[in-house]
């Protein structure tokens, strides 16, 4: 199964750090690769006009932002970038 996840939060989400499920917004199931892919390519660019800034990572993970969009970190005390993640993961994992 193949899945679509949509991120929101303070680090891009190529980092998978043990809180990333935690950013996740939405999530869409696929069971054909080639469905998700064009999915995939879709969401990355209905977010691309939105955003300014965009980064992607190979296999299928992208981040947007625009420099407006910050939230305050408690732990850090300060306002830093938020982050809009698409990724297009296998069973939760990055595809190969």
């Amino acid at each position: 199964m193949y899945q679509i996840f949509f991120t929101e939060g303070e680090y891009e989400p190529w980092w998978f750090f043990e809180d990333w499920q935690s950013l996740i917004i939405k999530k869409i199931d696929y069971p054909d690769l080639n469905d998700a892919k064009i999915a995939y390519r879709e969401f990355t660019q209905e977010l691309a006009n939105q955003y300014p800034y965009q980064k992607e990572k190979e296999p299928y993970l992208a981040a947007y932002w625009c420099e407006e969009e910050m939230v305050y970190c408690e732990s850090c005390e300060d306002d830093i970038q938020l982050f809009h993640g698409v990724m297009l993961l296998r069973d939760e994992k990055v595809l190969e």
